[in-house]
């Protein structure tokens, strides 16, 4: 395999790595799903607006998983008093579990990567930074063209 297939089969592991397994929990939670918890945690009175917002994810998405979450005992619902038309989100002892875990996972990725950065000079983190953006360019502007292509035939 040459060098420019090995690089992009590295990046589609990294962008198929979507789910992770985490001990004690009885099925696998996709990144949105984990990071959600996580966005649950932080915001005071977490609702989907302020989820959605924090994700940036649409409010119908976030609905979805929080309903997913909340059947598999990830989190629960509460209404304040006085206000009987939202909902919001706290995190149960599995989920504040899953967030001492992705806590974890965060920081010892963290160090890690910064440890191999920190092998290359100055001009190769340059060029590896041109080139991630350049990917996350690729990847957001692919997204785009389809999303914009798929609504656009409908009409």
């Amino acid at each position: 395999m040459n060098i420019v297939n090995e690089i992009i089969s590295s990046l589609k592991k990294i962008q198929e790595s979507n789910e992770i397994t985490v001990p004690s929990i009885k099925n696998k939670l996709t990144f949105s799903q984990i990071h959600c918890i996580a966005a649950i945690e932080y915001i005071e009175d977490a609702n989907i607006t302020k989820l959605s917002q924090e994700l940036g994810m649409t409010t119908g998405a976030i609905t979805k998983m929080c309903k997913k979450l909340l059947n598999e005992g990830y989190v629960w619902k509460y209404q304040k008093e006085g206000n009987n038309k939202e909902m919001y989100y706290n995190l149960t002892e599995l989920g504040l579990g899953v967030c001492k875990i992705h806590k974890k996972v965060h920081e010892k990725s963290y160090n890690k990567k910064k440890a191999i950065i920190s092998q290359y000079n100055n001009e190769e983190k340059v060029t590896i930074l041109r080139f991630l953006n350049d990917m996350n360019s690729i990847i957001e502007d692919t997204f785009s063209e389809v999303v914009e292509n798929y609504t656009g035939s409908d009409d």
